[in-house]
């Protein structure tokens, strides 16, 4: 009899041991686990519902810490230090929960309701942190350690009471919100993660209940609540690792380092924001607190084809649509930098409309030059017969009207046929600008030793040339008549040595570079065409302004 009793004893004490070190073992695997959990979601902290998903885990985590502390105490005050700093968690899991399937619902609380959650909480902590000076919390307590574990008995106080009550119709509006939420849901992915985030709080909020109501001797010296949290952390994991609960960042992350492009924005299937990258916040700052309308300016540029310009560069939206296991669970905006291509673009843009003008112009010149020549070749044709006409009147001894009809023919030969070099074509284009400036009551002063062969294309110098003068005509034409005047001088030793001089109005603005900017919509090419040719021949040009006088100085070659 006696040794059946030593049997039955050292049987209850083998279960109590093996009971003791299982629920030990589920405490600290929990917490481990949600160490694990932690971690995951801040590396892929990037909107609220990770967040107040972090934050859940947080509080879950020092809440089961905490309860671990009370269950390894050994005296009554070091459980009421670990049941204080257990509650510094526990009072705000349900805070986090409702937070968590607010965003995963995409429900949106009002700030003033959160903050009030907020408060209550923190109101419910600050009364528990000081329990033992009133009885609001518990209205009674006494520690006892002679079950398998310590615990301190109490009464429940209002606050108690009142929390409970909070915390029960917490998990149901929370459990309506996420039953609801299927429905909108479109994704089988997405319904299937719902549906085991919901398995999980089914879970707590049925450990929780059996806590309330004592439904096992267990609960009377240990909280089985606890292994709710344990439920949600688990399906936390399987809807994080297996339903893609973080797969878009995932996804955008791939997504980046293929394209190398300089802002990434991911959405989910019901157009929330669920990742952008730190690029895209820099170019957009406000997508923190209006994401929306972020994107909906993406997508009318790429239904535009239009490129987003942003400070000095341009870049290029792109939407991709983010897939899984063969279903559709979000969309993907990338901006791609397009600078490079983009000033290509407007280079050869520029290009094409200093060639249209240059080809414009000195077709103006060329013809000018051809009707100056037709006009020499009519006038060499007309000479001879009135050289012959003359001489007739000279052998008839009419001598006054022989000197009548030369003084005539004198008058009407033309002053246009002037030559200022000997290459013909920058003579051509000589000629034509100062008929154009002398037309304009401005005094042209020219000195310009320009071989055929001057190193460059001919063509190319003499649009050069023009443009030159064509800036210095507009500047004169801004300042009062008697005070305009151009002087070209050129020199030609093994290089061209070129120089035009002209009087302007006030100062002349040159850039960084010391070359002339305008503001004028239109006004520059000419400038550009110059600055081209100085690039493309390998020349040295050289601005100056000073003293109501602008010059150009090229060495060219």
């Amino acid at each position: 009899m006696a040794g059946s009793m030593v049997i039955c004893v050292w049987n209850e004490g083998y279960i109590e041991m093996t009971m003791r070190g299982f629920l030990l073992g589920a405490i600290i695997l929990s917490i481990f686990a949600m160490l694990f959990e932690g971690f995951v979601v801040f590396r892929n902290l990037k909107n609220k519902l990770h967040a107040y998903l972090f934050l859940n885990c947080i509080t879950m985590l020092i809440s089961n810490t905490g309860y671990l502390l009370e269950l390894l105490s050994k005296t009554e005050d070091g459980y009421i230090a670990a049941l204080k700093f257990s509650y510094a968690g526990r009072a705000f899991i349900v805070f986090s929960l409702i937070m968590v399937s607010a965003e995963l619902c995409h429900f949106s609380i009002p700030k003033l309701l959160v903050r009030a959650l907020l408060l209550i909480d923190v109101f419910v902590y600050t009364v528990i942190f000081t329990f033992q000076e009133h009885d609001l919390f518990y209205s009674k307590i006494w520690y006892d350690k002679t079950g398998m574990f310590p615990v301190l008995l109490h009464r429940n106080g209002i606050v108690h009471k009142a929390f409970m009550q909070y915390q029960a119709v917490a998990i149901i509006i929370v459990l309506v919100m996420l039953f609801r939420s299927i429905k909108r849901h479109k994704g089988t992915i997405a319904k299937r993660r719902v549906f085991i985030i919901i398995g999980g709080f089914l879970v707590a909020a049925v450990l929780y209940l059996f806590q309330v109501v004592h439904v096992f001797f267990v609960t009377y010296y240990f909280d089985i609540s606890v292994f709710g949290n344990v439920a949600i952390t688990i399906s936390m994991f399987i809807a994080i690792f297996r339903y893609n609960l973080l797969g878009v960042i995932d996804m955008a992350r791939d997504y980046i380092v293929d394209r190398l492009s300089e802002g990434v924005i991911a959405l989910d299937c019901d157009d929330k924001l669920q990742y952008y990258n730190e690029h895209a916040k820099e170019l957009y700052p406000e997508i923190t607190k209006d994401p929306m309308s972020v994107v909906n300016t993406l997508r009318e540029a790429i239904i535009r084809g239009d490129t987003i310009e942003i400070g000095d560069k341009y870049y290029t939206p792109e939407e991709k649509e983010l897939s899984a296991d063969g279903e559709v669970i979000g969309k993907l905006y990338a901006l791609v930098d397009s600078t490079v291509l983009k000033q290509r673009e407007y280079q050869l843009k520029s290009d094409a409309a200093i060639l249209e003008m240059a080809a414009n112009s000195m077709k103006e010149r060329l013809n000018a030059t051809e009707e100056i020549l037709s006009q020499d070749r009519a006038m060499r044709h007309d000479r001879r017969h009135f050289e012959a006409l003359l001489l007739s009147l000279i052998q008839d001894g009419k001598v006054d009207e022989a000197q009548k009809c030369l003084e005539e023919r004198m008058s009407q030969e033309p002053r246009g046929n002037r030559s200022f070099c000997e290459n013909t074509t920058v003579n051509a284009a000589l000629m034509h600008y100062v008929t154009i400036a002398e037309r304009n009551n401005i005094r042209v002063k020219v000195s310009a030793n320009i071989p055929h062969n001057v190193g460059v294309d001919e063509m190319q110098l003499a649009i050069a040339i023009s443009n030159l003068l064509e800036n210095a005509i507009h500047a004169c034409e801004k300042v009062p008549e008697n005070e305009r005047f151009i002087e070209v001088t050129g020199k030609f030793k093994q290089q061209l040595l070129l120089e035009i001089s002209n009087s302007c109005q006030g100062q002349v603005k040159l850039d960084e570079d010391g070359h002339p900017v305008t503001s004028k919509e239109g006004h520059g090419i000419g400038t550009r065409s110059v600055l081209d040719f100085v690039k493309k021949t390998g020349s040295e040009i050289r601005y100056i302004a000073e003293n109501g006088m602008f010059k150009v100085r090229m060495l060219i070659g």
